[in-house]
């Protein structure tokens, strides 16, 4: 895929969602998207009650203005404390990770991370991808278009298929993820987006004024 086609979506907004769990309310979910100096920000956090145990979780990714990744981290808090870290150090040749598993890559192709995979899938004009991840690859697949329920009324969705594993994503035409739904054990865990954010730019900030005067410092007469 050529990543200087991909159309980036446009921030700051954020995205607010349901989560449930085998039919039942299982928390809720946030993504949003920022600008960064280097490119693009997204920050998801959730608050997980099923399936069990119960979690709190923090993912951020850093990207370039194409949307290739910089940065990854992921933080998980409930009865086992994790985090997670990935540098893609493309002019260093290599991919660091630290925390579990912890080890060292060759940069050998551009690499994405499970927020910046969103990205590509929001704006792909392909109908199959294979997305290189560390440790692995995605296979992507569209499956069409489909009419979902919002709480703003009825939307026209593009839906795509993940593999491995059985999740589907589901995104609107301006390229958000609307919906996510993937198979865990024998039930099916899904998150559903209920409200549409955008936020205002961070105003620039006004530079500091020298409280140094100019010219030359005159000596007191004694």
């Amino acid at each position: 895929m050529a990543w200087c086609t991909m159309v980036m979506v446009k921030a700051p907004v954020l995205l607010k969602y349901k989560l449930s769990y085998a039919g039942r309310e299982a928390g809720e979910q946030q993504i949003r998207y920022e600008t960064s100096r280097k490119g693009q920000r997204m920050v998801l956090t959730a608050d997980v009650a099923l399936p069990l145990p119960r979690t709190k979780q923090r993912w951020v990714s850093e990207m370039d203005q194409r949307g290739v990744p910089l940065k990854f981290s992921e933080r998980v808090e409930g009865r086992q404390n994790r985090v997670y870290q990935v540098e893609f150090l493309r002019d260093e040749g290599v991919v660091v990770t630290k925390g579990e598993p912890e080890f060292v890559l060759p940069y050998t192709t551009d690499y994405h991370d499970p927020l910046s995979l969103l990205l590509v899938l929001g704006r792909a004009s392909e109908d199959v991808l294979t997305l290189p991840m560390v440790g692995g690859r995605v296979h992507a697949e569209r499956m069409g278009n489909e009419t979902l329920t919002m709480p703003w009324g009825e939307v026209e969705a593009t839906s795509w298929r993940l593999r491995p594993g059985v999740s589907l994503v589901y995104f609107d035409a301006s390229g958000y993820p609307l919906k996510f739904s993937q198979q865990v054990g024998e039930h099916v865990f899904e998150a559903n987006l209920q409200e549409i954010v955008h936020e205002p730019e961070p105003e620039a900030q006004p530079k500091k004024k020298s409280r140094r005067r100019g010219g030359r410092r005159r000596r007191r007469r004694r």
